[in-house]
């Protein structure tokens, strides 16, 4: 029996025992975390440091820091660490958190084409609460937080006072997780939450922090193929298949050398290669074949070519009957054994119109021998033959990858191969121009290793490194911005003199007698101080291109589309077919109309559900056009069989009770409801007149509801809702005007002016009550002096433009100079584009040529060449990407560009 109750008291023991801890893990303990195990593997890096002050402050103060500073991802993230620091207390609190404690800033793609920052930091328990209270209370006049749960986990979210949502924040554990993008911070909570994904501490568990560095960067293939779509043109390539299943991860500690930037650690490779040297390897015999026109090189240094065939491309999908002859043929009779472990894979400059030269080098003790062997297996294949260029026999192969099937997949892009030998080194090139440029070379002594042209990034070709790949910054620049993106080509052409600061990359990885180290170098010059010129032009190419069967005569015109919120573009062709175009270039519907559109485009919501319906005006009918292409009910309507000169939409208190504010060519206007019904006091509003842009409506501080039209013959009529005459109405402005009035609120007045510029050049300043209260006239050099207001495209802002005989002027609103530029024709649309800060845009386009020419407000032109274009010109500015999307038409081409910010 008491040995029943001991049992039982032993029991309860443990069962209390237990319960407590459950208790106390789930409501007392605060769950420690390493910062790596929030990360994903698909990090294009993480830079982990337990000294982040100390690192950030030794990279501030070297030289190195005045190149880095120029690129706006170093800048940002000073800038972010200010703000929090700002927000933690000043002073430096930030770094007082991170002494001693993990901390880590690692970037990830969040869409198609961007990347973002995610922060982490590891606080002391005593001090996580006081972490967060303490931001809460800095946050500045206007700002908040907002609380919002994700998996049960707490995130903050901070706006700013204009309520744009800079910061998500999340707690987790004693972590503090940080990033402006909320996808990130829920990512982690995500890692956070499911302790058995594979982060990126699994990648690197296995490799010590070393305690004598301030920080080490953190690389892998998965999160570099990442960076390579983003940037990249094609998302899917041999090298981006090859990184995403590469097993390998490096560990680089930061070292601040003099002149140069490097990073040093052990690499962990899961394919069992050694990485050691060759010992017989002849680097001068290479050197003497490497062309001048290298752009980048990839050097493979192994003991053996069997060593070297141990290093095998995933990614690559051989042939298996042609791998089999290959094996058959040339592999089971022992081609490779005269090979060294050395092959050398160069980048050529683009020749002959070649999309890209390649030329692989590999050393052997018996080139006539090998030529040979090749040879025999090329007539066993078929009767291609060879052919004769500078004193050398070329035999050419025409099997795609023919390196890759013999090399075990390492060195795809050869869709044809042309092979030949200079002494002991076999030639590959994947084109005829590639090995014709090698070979002129070769013959001209302009090589690495005859030619005192050589670049000075041949000193980093080291014979103790068993890997290398250098990349000459300056050589390959082009090639970099034409295969990148079009808005990833904009951002390297504006930031090419800091890029080219670093005049090459390496990465190099030696075998030590304990592990395989890798280094990263970006030497430099240590007096170069990089200067962003953002005024330089840009050469843009074609994001897209969109063909129609007709010349196209309206847009293009961006409009919302709800589904997605993407922008769908508008055009019309000379056969009045109206097309909607998605954001993926893709026709959504097109639809018939009874003529050219005389209106901008707007967007209804008819139903007040949300979903968005398209509205514009023909000379003689309204439509409302729905997303699938089918037209409202009682659409189209004319406005009494007038013909329509101008629409604007009315919606006064932005309860989706549309008004259509109509003018005609007769002189009348109408006030029209969204069911096509004409209001009184407007069916119509008699001023006796052509407006000489779209009647609109004001809401004027104090004063109330005013509707205003201008018309040709220079006279303002002002009205009430009702069509009623306001006082002031029908006062004569000026003689005629060329462009239309703006309702602009002065800062030093605080009153409401509406703002125009007559044909003849005055300026007129006219406010609610009929009122000049302003005129100045503008020098006018000559009777066929052009003079317009030219607002912006939301109607918030505007510029003058004065044209003086071959000369255009354009001029801010205080009627100061900004810039003039000489023009050829008269036949020019002119247009203002406002994105705010310093993104101020003016598009003049000549009609008479058919091109458009992009200026910033000092007049710099933002383009090499000017942009075809046959009509007015459609810009969004995509804050989220930093880049300006140009939309133009021309003939039966719709095309998109896209330039960075």
């Amino acid at each position: 029996m008491k040995i029943w109750k001991s049992l039982l008291i032993l029991f309860i023991t443990l069962l209390l025992a237990g319960g407590s801890f459950w208790i106390y893990k789930s409501y007392f303990s605060t769950r420690s975390i390493n910062s790596l195990e929030v990360i994903s593997q698909d990090a294009v890096f993480v830079f982990e440091t337990y000294q982040g002050a100390n690192q950030w402050n030794s990279l501030v103060n070297d030289p190195v820091w005045e190149i880095l500073k120029n690129f706006p991802a170093f800048e940002r993230l000073s800038d972010q660490l200010i703000t929090l620091d700002s927000l933690n207390g000043g002073s430096g609190e930030i770094a007082k958190s991170l002494n001693g404690q993990q901390a880590t800033v690692s970037l990830h793609s969040t869409g198609i084409e961007t990347f973002e920052l995610l922060f982490t930091i590891n606080l002391k328990p005593s001090t996580t609460t006081d972490f967060i209270e303490e931001i809460k209370s800095r946050i500045p006049s206007g700002a908040r937080f907002q609380t919002r749960k994700y998996s049960d986990q707490d995130v903050l979210e901070y706006y700013d006072a204009e309520n744009n949502r800079l910061w998500s924040i999340s707690l987790l554990g004693d972590l503090a997780v940080i990033s402006s993008s909320s996808f990130l911070v829920e990512e982690a909570i995500r890692f956070y939450v499911n302790e058995d994904q594979l982060s990126f501490y699994s990648l690197v568990k296995s490799i010590p922090y070393n305690s004598d560095a301030e920080g080490r960067l953190l690389l892998e293939g998965k999160g570099l193929s990442s960076l390579l779509k983003g940037v990249g043109s094609l998302r899917e390539s041999p090298t981006i298949s090859a990184l995403e299943i590469m097993p390998g991860v490096v560990s680089l500690d930061l070292v601040l050398e003099e002149n140069q930037m490097v990073f040093k650690g052990p690499l962990v490779y899961e394919e069992e290669v050694n990485f050691t040297p060759s010992i017989q390897a002849n680097q001068a015999a290479i050197e003497e074949v490497i062309s001048n026109r290298t752009l980048a090189l990839t050097q493979l240094n192994l003991e053996s070519i069997y060593e070297s065939q141990k290093i095998t491309n995933r990614a690559f999908t051989a042939r298996a009957t042609f791998s089999g002859e290959i094996q058959r043929k040339l592999l089971d009779k022992g081609f490779l054994d005269t090979f060294t472990g050395e092959l050398y894979l160069l980048d050529l400059e683009n020749a002959g119109g070649a999309d890209q030269n390649l030329a692989l080098l590999a050393r052997t003790r018996d080139a006539a021998l090998a030529i040979q062997q090749l040879k025999d297996f090329q007539e066993s294949e078929s009767e291609e033959g060879s052919d004769f260029y500078a004193g050398h026999e070329i035999l050419y192969f025409s099997e795609e990858e023919f390196p890759a099937h013999l090399f075990s997949g390492k060195f795809p892009g050869f869709g044809q191969t042309f092979i030949t030998s200079e002494n002991e080194v076999l030639i590959f090139t994947n084109s005829q121009q590639a090995m014709k440029l090698m070979l002129d070379d070769i013959s001209a002594g302009s090589t690495w290793g005859k030619s005192s042209r050589a670049p000075e990034a041949k000193k980093d070709l080291s014979p103790t490194a068993g890997f290398s790949r250098i990349y000459l910054t300056e050589n390959i620049w082009n090639t970099w911005t034409k295969k990148a993106n079009p808005s990833w080509s904009s951002f390297l052409q504006k930031y090419a003199e800091a890029f080219q600061s670093f005049p090459w990359v390496s990465f190099k990885i030696n075998q030590l007698q304990d592990r395989t180290e890798a280094t990263l170098s970006f030497p430099y010059d240590g007096d170069s101080k990089p200067t962003i010129e953002t005024t330089d032009a840009i050469s843009l190419q074609p994001s897209n291109r969109i063909s129609f069967d007709q010349p196209l005569i309206y847009g293009p015109k961006s409009i919302v589309n709800y589904q997605d919120n993407t922008e769908d573009l508008l055009v019309q062709d000379e056969n009045n077919i109206l097309h909607l175009i998605n954001s993926a270039g893709q026709e959504v519907y097109s639809e018939q109309l009874t003529g050219p559109i005389v209106s901008d485009a707007f967007q209804i919501d008819y139903y007040k559900n949300e979903k968005l319906q398209l509205l514009v005006a023909t000379a003689d009918k309204i439509y409302g056009i729905d997303r699938l292409g089918q037209s409202l009910p009682g659409y189209p309507f004319g406005a009494n069989g007038e013909k329509i000169t101008h629409l604007n939409l009315v919606d006064y208190s932005n309860t989706k009770d549309y008004r259509f504010f109509v003018s005609t060519e007769s002189g009348n206007l109408y006030l029209i409801d969204k069911t096509g019904e004409k209001l009184e006091g407007w069916n119509p509003n008699r001023i006796g007149a052509k407006t000489i842009a779209a009647p609109a409506h004001y809401r004027v501080p104090g004063k109330g509801d005013y509707m205003v039209a201008l018309t040709e013959n220079g006279t303002l009529q002002l009205f009430n809702r009702r069509g009623e005459s306001q006082a002031g109405s029908s006062v004569k402005l000026g003689d005629s005007f060329n462009s239309g009035l703006i309702s602009w609120r002065d800062p030093e007045s605080r009153s409401t002016q509406l703002v125009g510029i007559t044909k003849n050049g005055e300026v007129i300043h006219a406010n609610f009550n009929g009122e000049i209260s302003y005129r100045n006239q503008l020098i006018k050099d000559d009777r066929d002096s052009e003079f317009l207001l030219v607002p912006d495209q939301k109607q918030n802002d505007f510029v003058f433009v004065s044209r003086q005989y071959n000369e255009v002027s354009v001029l801010d609103r205080s009627e100061k100079t900004l810039f003039s530029t000489r023009v050829s024709d008269e036949n020019l649309i002119y247009q203002y584009f406002d994105f705010g800060s310093d993104r101020q845009l003016v598009a003049i386009t000549d009609l008479n040529q058919g091109f458009c020419y992009l200026y910033d407000l000092s007049g710099n032109l933002q383009t090499t060449m000017p942009l075809e274009s046959s009509g007015a010109i459609q810009i969004t500015y995509q804050s989220s990407l930093g880049q300006y999307l140009i939309r133009t038409k021309s003939g039966t081409t719709l095309t998109e560009f896209q330039l960075a910010d």
